[in-house]
């Protein structure tokens, strides 16, 4: 079982670089204080422009303790000072999510999500399928994880996330799962008790 805290921040007109160079710099502070924590940009597809910073837990007690010294640290208050003086960009969150299936093995440089309205009965099927599409992953060298909310205003999400080594193995990955009749057919099936809402392609800065 991994947890992760996800704040999603869009930059306002003007003022993307100062925004990157605030939510970097708040990343390492939030590493040394614990979180696995790493910034990426949405490229692509629903919220195109925002920047998503992770911060990954193996458990929620240590998240909170990770939480407690970053934001007793001074240098993470003073981040905070200039965003109250000087907003950058518009946040949403953090919210906390736990991933149910693949947790993340390391900072992957290209992730996509695909989001799907999902009934709490549907998660059971998920997680059904998941060790299926894992194996099919498995051999183009893809990392699967499914996650679902905790602390959210949408608790009828679940996340499935695809991480790659590059974005040209993103592109030679779903030409193969394109034309995958098996890939497909898992597809299919999860569509049976899911519905697709929104997908995203993320890359690290």
């Amino acid at each position: 079982m991994s947890y992760v805290s996800i704040r999603e921040v869009t930059p306002h007109a003007g003022k993307e670089g100062v925004l990157k160079e605030r939510m970097k710099s708040l990343s390492g502070i939030m590493s040394k204080h614990g979180a696995k924590s790493a910034l990426y940009k949405v490229v692509a597809g629903e919220g195109a422009g925002r920047y998503d910073l992770q911060n990954w837990y193996s458990s929620l007690e240590e998240g909170a303790k990770s939480f407690q010294s970053y934001g007793a640290d001074a240098a993470y208050q003073k981040i905070m000072q200039m965003r109250e003086d000087d907003p950058a960009g518009d946040v949403v969150g953090p919210w906390i999510g736990r991933m149910v299936f693949g947790a993340p093995k390391g900072v992957k440089p290209v992730v996509v999500h695909r989001d799907y309205f999902a009934p709490r009965n549907a998660v059971g099927k998920a997680l059904e399928l998941a060790p299926k599409l894992q194996k099919l992953m498995d051999e183009i060298d893809v990392e699967v994880g499914i996650g679902v909310p905790m602390l959210k205003d949408d608790h009828e999400m679940l996340r499935v996330v695809y991480r790659f080594e590059s974005m040209v193995h993103w592109g030679s990955s779903v030409d193969k799962m394109v034309t995958d009749d098996r890939f497909l057919a898992l597809v299919n099936e999860a569509h049976q008790s899911t519905t697709l809402k929104c997908s995203r392609m993320l890359v690290l800065q």
